[in-house]
């Protein structure tokens, strides 16, 4: 029998002045991306991703981009592997900020805690 799985994901509102977030056809090496932490691994810092793609018909400098985002963070969370985490769960917050192409960086974004067990 399988136990009970859920998929974490953060969704956020955005505006973005001149419309230069993301790409129509995301790229390794883009530099509008969405950078994330696990608050477990400080250490780590931010792991950059990829921004979703947004379609390039939409975009115009003049008037802006707004919307909304749906990120999901990979890996997906789970609980570190010692045996305490591993008897009772994890706690976990994620803090995310995103970057246009121009390099201009958000404001930084928390979100609650979340609990992830085994």
């Amino acid at each position: 029998m399988t136990a009970n799985v859920d998929t974490a994901f953060i969704e956020f509102s955005l505006v973005d002045g001149d419309g230069d977030i993301g790409y129509s056809n995301p790229q390794t090496g883009d530099t509008s991306q969405i950078y994330f932490r696990d608050s477990r691994f400080d250490s780590a810092g931010f792991v950059p991703n990829q921004f979703p793609a947004i379609d390039v018909t939409i975009e115009d400098p003049k008037k802006g981009l707004q919307g909304t985002c749906l990120f999901y963070p990979l890996p997906q969370p789970s609980p570190r592997t010692d045996s305490l985490h591993t008897a009772t769960g994890d706690t976990l917050f994620y803090e995310l900020y995103i970057v246009d192409r121009a390099g201009h960086q958000s404001n930084h974004i928390v979100t609650h805690s979340i609990i992830v067990r085994k």
